[in-house]
């Protein structure tokens, strides 16, 4: 039993689900969205909740903590830092409630043994308050205004995508029309390449800038080469959201294929990896033409998603190989690391979204989606991915891409 919420007598167990938790669970992007925001925070529970004066209400949760909660379980609202946002009627940021004057003797620290807390008020379209989109911890945090921006524009999205499925309920309908569906995609996309994408390119563009000063002692540059890594992380993480909202909204992923040399590129790649993996092992072979017609900047993407995995999910002291092999058809790239292999069970399912190969190395926070982007990318070639996974072997991702697609 968890130490948290399941044993405590305020948490009510799930009933039947009321109507707004079932149009929130029609919501296919609050599963990703939740997911962001536990790996943009660091906070291991994340949920979005109907709050009215009277209740709250749980309509989407994902918990990496085992606090207990499930979607329909309620508490009694004043309890909560939810209610706080309520009656605030704006977002609210704790990083050590037991510690903040204004928190320590709220029931939220003493009963939940919530430490660290950050929400956004969720509206209809027509600015009605529906409830809460927070994310929680046992562990205190510092979060910054940065996350609270991110939370902010996501909480815009589901407020506008919660509208959406309330207007589809009124019409009895489950399925969008076109021109709501390409509205949204388009919110999505702007909201995710422009307003998250510009603050963190100014990020990256000020680390790098401070990097070149000649006065910095060696903590300073660890301090900003950790920025410039997180930042790319984020980076790569908005690109595989963006490719999959392109999946999800029924449009074509885009590839510019163009005439290109694999084996140069592999070399590439495999040399960034280092540069961002220091003292980790990878081992290139390039043999045969690597010459074909791809897209150059999604290939690098597939790449970069393989090795990254292979770093992630391998020993400090493992040697990862890398293979670039051509024949006559077609180019084959394989990426092998040793280490526990993926259970039998995952392998039907590894290239879904929101799938990991395992669960152990939960420090790795992903979202679940490195995977379901390599596959459409090499399927958007015309080619195919396969994987072997075993105890002596480790495992091996292997790409197939025709010379021409």
């Amino acid at each position: 039993m968890s130490p948290f919420l399941s044993a405590n007598p305020h948490l009510r167990t799930a009933t039947p689900p009321t109507s707004d938790v079932e149009v929130v669970s029609r919501i296919d992007a609050v599963k990703t969205v939740l997911r962001v925001l536990t790996r943009t925070t660091g906070l291991r529970l994340a949920v979005v909740a109907r709050v009215t004066p009277e209740s709250w209400t749980c309509c989407a949760v994902l918990d990496e903590m085992g606090f207990g909660l499930k979607v329909g379980d309620t508490l009694a609202v004043s309890t909560t830092f939810c209610n706080t946002v309520r009656t605030l009627d704006g977002p609210l940021r704790v990083n050590h409630a037991s510690r903040d004057p204004r928190f320590m003797n709220h029931p939220a620290p003493k009963m939940y043994n919530v430490e660290s807390y950050i929400a956004v008020p969720l509206y209809r379209r027509g600015g009605e308050f529906f409830g809460v989109m927070c994310a929680l911890d046992s562990n205190p945090a510092d979060l910054t205004d940065d996350a609270l921006e991110t939370f902010r524009h996501l909480g815009d999205l589901v407020g506008y995508q919660l509208e959406q499925e309330e207007a589809l309920t009124e019409r009895d309908s489950q399925l969008m029309g076109a021109h709501e569906a390409t509205v949204l995609r388009e919110q999505l996309m702007g909201i995710v390449s422009h307003d998250l994408r510009n603050p963190l390119n100014a990020i990256s563009l000020s680390a790098a800038t401070l990097m070149r000063r000649t006065d910095l002692d060696d903590r300073a540059r660890r301090g900003l080469r950790r920025i410039l890594d997180s930042s790319d992380r984020a980076n790569r993480l908005i690109r595989d959201l963006l490719d999959f909202t392109h999946v999800r909204t029924g449009m074509a992923l885009p590839v510019k294929p163009q005439p290109m040399n694999l084996h140069e590129l592999a070399e590439q790649v495999v040399d960034e990896v280092r540069l961002t993996a220091p003292g980790r092992s990878l081992d290139l072979v390039c043999e045969g033409c690597g010459r074909g017609n791809w897209d150059p900047d999604r290939i690098a993407q597939v790449m970069t998603n393989l090795l990254t995995n292979a770093v992630q999910y391998s020993g400090a002291d493992a040697l990862i190989r890398v293979e670039a092999r051509g024949d006559e058809r077609e180019v084959v790239l394989a990426v092998t690391n040793p280490g526990t292999p993926i259970p039998p069970a995952l392998l039907p399912v590894l290239f879904e979204p929101m799938t990991r190969g395992t669960t152990e190395g939960s420090e790795h926070r992903s979202v679940g989606l490195g995977l379901f982007i390599v596959n459409q990318i090499v399927r958007a070639h015309g080619g195919a991915v396969d994987v072997v996974s075993t105890e002596e072997a480790g495992t091996t991702f292997r790409v197939h891409l025709p010379r021409g697609c």
